[in-house]
């Protein structure tokens, strides 16, 4: 959003960015009249994603011009005023346009208050007021599907083409990124009225004719915060406000329905004297008790200055029966040979065969004494001659599944435990992905080798956190880690920052210090698997002896998921071949 001679002027971004947050609107508007100030946000996972899709354009454009079609670019020259470009831009495009380029790269389109940077304008042979011919949007995007996002910002483009041609186009086009590489087709008479609808309620939403500041709107936690300039600046007013989005797993539902009768805030919420109703939209009378002790604790926590934590009393059935497999109850009895499991992935990682990989699996064995005397830690990479292959990657799952299936035979009792869903879930995908040790996946997903530590937390545990991923609970347990705390994504781009690099001890050094966060995560699960046994214990020493889960047995179960895994992926790949 920007004004250009006084007139304010937004692009598709900024509608798609409305539709997900309309406080964003505002935030922009009041930003385009000098009342905020845009913060520059720094995320190396955002820049490699960028870095990603501008590399996927550059392919699509060679794939253009491979094929002998005539490419005109659009300059931009970044030293002229933004208003001056923008003409310049607009006045090179139209004339490329008007002289019958194949394809016209980086189109500027302008047309009103509307801007819009087509990646690709290419000609067809349909009659306009250019001459018998006419031009439709060609978007690149990285993703894999089409989003609606994606769709909406090609209606606009068209529109804005169909200005300056006099003749709308017939369709519009997404060249996706992944494996296949998919071309997709619209039918720009299919959404033309829904985008036009959006765009009047956008302009609607803005009201250029009166004040945009103070800010008329609060911001609400909305999947577009993860990509959002403004994040940090909502986080703090979330915080100055004590809003309800700071209670841990409070979803949006249930946050509206507490505005809705005036419980505003995570204090008015954790007071006992705040009245509450039995029941409200997404959540009644047990699930009450619980958002109100989970916004207790976290304000108790706060003000006390820690993590503080308190065991839930187990689930009963309604015969007063303690439920099996449940918090702390799924916990399996402690074994010697237990194994503790994280993987490293990068989703951006992309090739002809597979789109994302999975390139360190890595493995605790506190059974066992490493070089340094500390608990035994295996890595298996999917590095294959120096980089990272898909033969690589197969080879380190079964040198991964191998070496649990070696440790059973020796402690038949064992347990491999892990934080959340993913772990399992690649081990299924990736036998179904290169239809190998399926029979020893499926008799580890049926004996119920796998523990998710996450759900026994979110089960058996409060804690006075605002999220209950595993790097928020360490403080309980006093695990420091020996490799400093990084984010998500920091391991992503180290590890795409060894794919760019040579030979060389830099590059070395990034793969260590790649390990060095996976052996952290493992051996914080180990240690959080320690701290929880200690709850149960003290859960037993309260309620008697607690049952320890039960493993299905064979027949109860008709088809194992990394069966159905294998078979889906292999109907996948006979369709691919077909």
């Amino acid at each position: 959003m920007q004004r250009i001679n006084t007139q304010l002027v937004y692009s598709a971004s900024d509608i798609v960015g409305a539709l997900e947050c309309r406080h964003l609107a505002h935030l922009e508007r009041a930003a385009v009249d000098g009342h905020l100030q845009r913060s520059m946000r720094t995320d190396p996972v955002l820049d490699r994603i960028a870095q990603r899709g501008l590399e996927h354009e550059q392919r699509f454009l060679a794939e253009l011009t491979g094929d002998g079609l005539r490419v005109v670019e659009i300059p931009r020259d970044e030293t002229l005023p933004r208003a001056e470009r923008l003409v310049r831009g607009r006045e090179a495009t139209i004339e490329a346009m008007r002289g019958g380029a194949d394809v016209i790269y980086q189109a500027v389109l302008f047309e009103g208050r509307c801007l819009g940077y087509a990646d690709f304008l290419r000609r067809v042979e349909q009659r306009s007021d250019l001459g018998p011919w006419r031009y439709e949007v060609w978007d690149t995007k990285l993703a894999r599907h089409a989003k609606a996002s994606a769709v909406l910002q090609l209606a606009m483009y068209s529109e804005l083409l169909e200005a300056v041609q006099g003749k709308a186009p017939a369709e519009m086009h997404l060249a996706l990124g992944g494996v296949m590489r998919e071309k997709l087709s619209f039918r720009v008479a299919d959404y033309a009225a829904y985008y036009r609808s959006v765009a009047r309620g956008f302009e609607a939403l803005l009201d250029d004719t009166g004040p945009s500041f103070p800010v008329p709107t609060k911001p609400e936690p909305v999947e577009h915060c993860d990509v959002c300039r403004w994040s940090a600046e909502c986080r703090e007013q979330w915080r100055a406000d004590d809003d309800l989005s700071l209670v841990a797993n409070l979803t949006s539902v249930q946050r509206h329905a507490l505005h809705a009768i005036d419980v505003t805030t995570r204090t008015g919420l954790a007071e006992p004297a705040t009245p509450l109703p039995d029941r409200i939209p997404g959540a009644g009378r047990e699930a009450l008790a619980h958002i109100r002790a989970q916004a207790e604790i976290q304000v108790r926590g706060e003000r006390e200055g820690r993590v503080i934590a308190e065991r839930i009393p187990p689930a009963r059935d309604r015969a007063g029966a303690l439920v099996p497999n449940n918090g702390l109850l799924m916990l399996p009895e402690p074994s010697p040979g237990d194994l503790f499991f994280d993987i490293e992935g990068d989703p951006f990682f992309g090739s002809n065969e597979v789109d994302g990989i999975d390139y360190l699996f890595g493995v605790i064995e506190p059974g066992r004494a490493g070089p340094d005397g500390q608990p035994a830690f295996h890595a298996f990479w999917s590095i294959e001659g120096g980089t990272v292959t898909t033969a690589g990657e197969r080879a380190a799952f079964e040198a991964l599944i191998d070496l649990v299936t070696d440790r059973l035979r020796t402690d038949p009792n064992l347990h491999v435990y892990h934080d959340a869903w993913y772990e399992p879930t690649a081990v299924k995908r990736l036998a179904g992905r290169y239809g190998t040790r399926e029979e020893e996946v499926d008799r580890l997903l049926r004996g119920g080798v796998f523990v998710d530590l996450y759900r026994a937390v979110r089960q058996g545990i409060r804690a006075s956190v605002e999220s209950y991923s595993i790097k928020r609970l360490e403080p309980l347990y006093g695990f420091e880690r020996e490799v400093d705390l990084r984010d998500a994504g920091t391991s992503i781009v180290e590890f795409e920052t060894w794919l760019e690099l040579g030979r060389g001890d830099e590059r070395n050094d990034l793969l260590a210090q790649i390990a060095g966060y996976n052996r952290d995560d493992c051996i914080s699960t180990l240690r959080l698997r320690d701290w929880l046994e200690e709850q149960r214990a003290a859960l037993a020493a309260e309620l008697g002896d607690l049952p320890r889960p039960t493993v299905p047995e064979p027949e109860q179960v008709e088809d194992s998921e990394a069966q159905q895994v294998v078979k889906r992926t292999r109907r996948r790949a006979c369709r691919r071949v077909a």
